[in-house]
């Protein structure tokens, strides 16, 4: 029996895809594949909960899995499209999956515990084993996120490990909300905000650090907190989250120093965080209204 997540690699690695993130990546793991027009994957499992989100197609699909409470084989066809998600929770066995029709691209997200412990101090449950695996699921919410950490994993404009952190954070809260099992709501914050002195360490560490990529973690470990407590807190205090608040400082930094025409854009980008000088250029635009250079000469 071979991993859920190791799918596309199933007799023909080359064609079926690979890792997009490896040990240094700061969120959730993702993979991805590439189908051809028609297959068959025989005995898939997946000891994590797991996220598949599909583009290309449409495809008429045949699965065969085991039901979670019964223990019977159970198939099920449907017809998938661009954009559909499965969801796979921990202990999904299926027996066979058949496809047939236009090429297709699956990115899967896994949520292994230690992650979700990592993430958040409150108890994310993840899917519902009982409910078994969903096919075919329509949810731009999910979509969305994946697509967004897709995009940070493969380094299209990368925003640093602060925001994949929240990215992953966001996802796995939605998905242990929407699709997990029912459970308590969670313990109001001991604290209504960062007290001014939690305040001012944790601006003193952004401050010395805007030239690293620190993340979520690194900015909640300052004060003590875990990552999600610490973002709710940190967004009662100053009114925004803890990304926007990092990307408005490096802005104001960059600002700063574009008033010396001696130093070079590239290295104010790099001293003000940011992965690249294009990088730098499209946030700054985004925030301004206009390029670096332009800003410079006016």
């Amino acid at each position: 029996m071979v991993s859920l997540l190791m799918l596309m690699e199933i007799e023909r690695p080359s064609k079926y895809g690979a890792a997009l993130t490896g040990s240094d990546w700061p969120g959730l793991p993702l993979r991805i594949g590439h189908l051809p027009e028609s297959g068959s994957v025989e005995e898939l499992s997946t000891d994590t909960d797991a996220i598949l989100v599909w583009t290309g197609g449409p495809s008429e699909v045949t699965v065969v899995y085991r039901e979670p409470l019964t223990g019977e084989d159970r198939e099920y066809s449907f017809q998938r499209r661009s954009g559909m998600i499965d969801l796979l929770p921990a202990g999904t066995f299926m027996k066979s999956v058949r496809y047939q029709g236009a090429s297709s691209t699956c990115v899967s997200v896994n949520l292994p515990r230690s992650c979700l412990e990592a993430l958040s101090s409150e108890e994310l449950p993840g899917l519902d084993r009982d409910r078994g695996p969903q096919f075919g699921i329509i949810d731009a919410h999910v979509l969305d996120l994946v697509q967004r950490l897709q995009g940070q994993a493969e380094g299209r404009t990368p925003l640093g490990a602060l925001y994949t952190q929240s990215l992953s954070l966001a996802l796995a809260s939605y998905i242990s909300a929407r699709y997990g099992p029912r459970a308590e709501a969670p313990a109001p914050p001991k604290t209504p905000s960062l007290t001014p002195a939690q305040s001012e360490q944790v601006k003193n560490f952004i401050e010395q650090k805007l030239d690293k990529n620190f993340g979520l973690l690194d900015l909640a470990s300052v004060v003590g907190y875990s990552p999600d407590h610490f973002s709710r807190l940190f967004k009662q205090a100053f009114e925004q989250s803890p990304h926007q608040y990092v990307l408005s400082r490096r802005i104001e930094r960059a600002r700063a120093m574009l008033r010396d025409v001696r130093i070079p854009i590239a290295e104010i980008a790099s001293a003000c965080g940011f992965s690249n000088q294009g990088h730098f250029t499209t946030v700054f635009k985004q925030r301004t209204g206009i390029t670096p250079g332009v800003y410079r000469r006016g």
